[in-house]
């Protein structure tokens, strides 16, 4: 059989063994969806905002901010003790922080030297 048959046998029979194997690993070696760790939220009359934390052991690894269902930020945010997390939303924003505590069930905002209390909160852990 001359080589030019070979070849064409060769990529016939590779035509589909290639992608078969490209979708058996991409299934393998997809990312498994973040899942969170504390969920604090608040709920108006009107409006509802949360804000889902994830870690990674007990180090917050970052989150999300939500109001009214839509996302609204991607927030930076690190542990202060046990009982609080702060976090930015992240980017060039102004110098704001959210403290979610969850012994005192509340969500402060602080604004420079101004701290002001956002809402009492329901605070779900994993």
């Amino acid at each position: 059989m001359c080589t030019d048959q070979r070849r064409k046998q060769h990529v016939e029979k590779n035509y589909f063994t290639v992608p078969l194997v490209l979708v058996a690993l991409s299934g393998f070696l997809a990312a498994t969806p973040a899942q969170a760790d504390e969920v604090y939220s608040c709920q108006g009359q009107n409006s509802a905002m949360h804000f889902i934390i994830y870690e990674n052991g007990d180090t917050p690894r970052g989150g999300h901010m939500y109001l009214n269902n839509l996302q609204t930020a991607v927030l930076d945010a690190w542990r202060v003790n046990q009982h609080s997390i702060r976090a930015r939303v992240a980017g060039n924003t102004a110098d704001t922080q959210i403290v979610l505590n969850k012994a005192r069930r509340q969500i402060y905002i602080e604004i420079g030297n101004t701290s002001r209390e956002l809402c009492d909160a329901r605070v779900l852990e994993n």
